[in-house]
């Protein structure tokens, strides 16, 4: 996996990022005539997540450091480096990507990932670089440059979920029986990006990315080169997305916010006859205790008759150090034949400014239609199961 290949190339600044401190400091015109100030963060989330289900059960873990540098010159420019760290135990999957079943013929989802024929993934623990970016941020907008999500990502609305690491649409962690729905615009994943986004006037803000080529992998996010056993590959080269967000509080109506992006591509592979496109939509609103959001994406997966569509609806209600929340996804790939919808109720507390804990019920069922007899993996993606979950976030 290509995991590996990032920890090679960066593990040699986590002992760096284990001793940076979180504090901001002045700076002497002699040491830095250009710098007015610079900022130094240190971040980290972890979380451990104990699922059961009919199917069997399981141990989940999930850690996340980011560091940033950032200097603040005296016209009010800020410019820096980002750099995050990933490591993760989960099911077996590479980014968000599983065995869907065998299937009559080998191929794979350009939305998802998710793949017929080859052979399943083996890996259940992984471990990569998250970002590594240089930015710079303006009164005219900001750039960033490096491993970083595209712009259609990055306009993308987040969904009031009251879980942070188990959620149906696309969460971080998934038990072998949890659900494999994303409405999440990702075809640049974590590939060497260019994105720009102007100042937010008005609660309207937009971003343009390009990507050359995607064939970086990252945990959450990953496209790989190789396909295997006669998997198509899911990498994407020439990948150009725009996205454009409305985020603003009314006195009378609340916080409301809105999203649209679009994606197009390359696909690398010969399986896929024309461009992939993709486009993404969210609504969210929010009041004291109350929010709701709906999240859709649709993809063509760059093949007549073979696209992917997928909807997310999520409500919360918060009360004091408590949470509530339900949940209802559903996804059709007309690619690789499978259909999912599912549902989720959680209740979260909150334990002081820095911990929580999570129990969930979730309820799946996939259903692999046209594929015959020969569908014999994932077919556990059935039926009821619960989760509970302990996260930090720091």
């Amino acid at each position: 996996m290509t995991q590996i290949k990032s920890a090679i190339l960066f593990g040699a600044l986590s002992a760096a990022l284990a001793a940076a401190p979180a504090h901001t400091f002045q700076t002497s015109d002699q040491q830095f005539p250009p710098l007015e100030a610079i900022t130094l963060q240190f971040e980290t989330d972890a979380a451990l997540v104990v699922s059961a289900a009919e199917f069997g059960g399981a141990l989940l873990a999930d850690l996340q450091t980011r560091f940033e540098w950032e200097g603040i010159s005296g016209n009010g420019w800020r410019w820096g480096v980002e750099l995050g760290l990933h490591a993760q135990k989960d099911s077996a999957r590479e980014g968000f990507a599983n065995r869907v079943g065998r299937g009559l013929v080998a191929d794979r989802s350009l939305a998802t990932g998710r793949y017929t024929g080859g052979n399943p993934e083996s890996h259940d623990r992984a471990f990569a670089a998250s970002a590594a970016n240089l930015f710079l941020k303006t009164g005219w907008g900001d750039w960033r440059l490096g491993l970083t999500p595209g712009a259609a990502a990055f306009e993308t609305r987040i969904m009031p979920t009251a879980s942070a690491y188990m959620r149906l649409d696309g969460g971080p962690l998934t038990p072998n029986y949890g659900a494999a729905i994303r409405t999440l615009n990702a075809g640049s994943g974590l590939g060497p990006t260019l994105v720009y986004s102007t100042p937010r006037i008005i609660g309207l803000r937009a971003s343009a990315s390009f990507t050359a080529e995607t064939s970086y992998c990252g945990i959450d996010l990953c496209r790989t080169q190789e396909g295997g056993a006669g998997v198509p590959s899911g990498e994407l080269n020439s990948v150009f997305e725009a996205g454009i967000s409305f985020d603003r509080t009314l006195r009378e109506w609340g916080q409301i916010q809105l999203g649209v992006n679009a994606l197009r591509a390359d696909p690398a592979a010969t399986r896929f006859t024309r461009d992939y496109t993709a486009i993404g939509l969210q609504a969210r609103w929010s009041g004291d205790q109350l929010s709701a959001g709906v999240s859709t994406l649709w993809a063509d997966n760059a093949v007549s008759n073979g696209a992917y569509t997928a909807i997310m609806m999520a409500i919360r209600y918060d009360e004091g150090p408590w949470s509530f929340g339900a949940e209802w996804a559903r996804s059709d790939d007309d690619l690789v034949l499978e259909r999912q919808t599912a549902a989720q109720l959680t209740a979260s507390r909150f334990l002081g400014d820095q911990f929580s804990v999570t129990f969930g019920l979730q309820n799946i069922a996939t259903e692999f239609f046209d594929l015959g007899m020969l569908v014999t993996d994932n077919s556990a993606r059935n039926g009821t199961g619960a989760f509970l979950e302990l996260a930090f976030r720091n």
